[in-house]
């Protein structure tokens, strides 16, 4: 009986040890955390699934907070529970949700904490906003200058440009929109350049205009030259005649005076 009593006595004792010391010794453990996402890359409006564990699995409710980090920042912040079982957990986010989805590189960070134990990992994986919501952003500028001065006249086609950004930010898209609404946009430079071109061929048109009218001011000024060579000739043949006059004149007065 009294061996019978000791054995319980004993048994008591390592129970109340385990209960007292279990947790202990679990505060003391060094735990480890995997981290990962279920696919590298990602491109527009996308389900990003994250999964991992903490090793030894915790024996008390916890969480693990995720924090996804890109080009622009923190995207996204939310808290996964931890199966006590286990240990896994498992959170899903969605990329291109908000306007600091740019294309790049993201880091994806958990970190648990329980039992006073802590533990952490990190993952990446390569997001590309095109195609899809985020902030994807293209741009399509044009710009024609004209200008064209003859004599007093100057005519001047100032430039025109045009500029474009497709793929909101906010807004999610497909590719077929993004690619209609830049061919719409393309489209419109392609009717500015028409414009320009228009208003190019007016001036030229203007230009050879007043070329041809100086080409023929400058005939009827060669013409002019030739009228005053004429004129000179003319000069020339009357002052000739007019000395013949006069010698012929001289010649009667003398013969007249001789017969006398």
């Amino acid at each position: 009986m009294i061996e019978l009593k000791t054995i319980r006595t004993i048994a008591a004792v390592i129970l109340a040890a385990f209960m007292v010391l279990g947790p202990l010794a679990a505060s003391g453990a060094t735990l480890t955390m995997t981290i990962a996402t279920n696919n590298p890359t990602y491109t527009g409006t996308n389900t990003v699934t994250i999964t991992g564990t903490i090793t030894p699995a915790p024996t008390i409710a916890s969480s693990v907070v995720i924090t996804t980090k890109g080009p622009m920042g923190a995207v996204d912040i939310g808290e996964a529970n931890v199966a006590t079982g286990t240990g896994a957990f498992t959170y899903a986010l969605v990329a291109g949700g908000n306007a600091g989805w740019v294309s790049g590189t993201y880091t994806v960070n958990g970190t648990w904490g329980a039992q006073g134990n802590t533990a952490t990992a990190t993952t990446t994986f390569i997001y590309s906003a095109v195609g899809g919501g985020g902030g994807g952003t293209v741009t399509v500028t044009s710009t024609v200058t004209a200008t064209t001065t003859v004599a007093q006249a100057t005519t001047t086609v100032t430039s025109t440009q045009v500029s474009l950004t497709t793929i909101t930010n906010n807004v999610p898209s497909s590719d077929a929109a993004a690619l209609s609404q830049i061919q719409t946009e393309l489209t419109q430079i392609t009717g500015s350049l028409s414009t320009l071109t228009t208003a190019v061929n007016t001036i030229s048109t203007g230009v050879t205009g007043i070329t041809n009218t100086l080409s023929s001011l400058s005939t009827n000024l060669t013409t002019l030259n030739g009228i005053g060579g004429q004129i000179s000739s003319m000069n020339s043949a009357v002052n000739n005649n007019q000395t013949y006059v006069l010698v012929v004149a001289a010649l009667a007065a003398i013969t007249l005076v001789l017969e006398l």
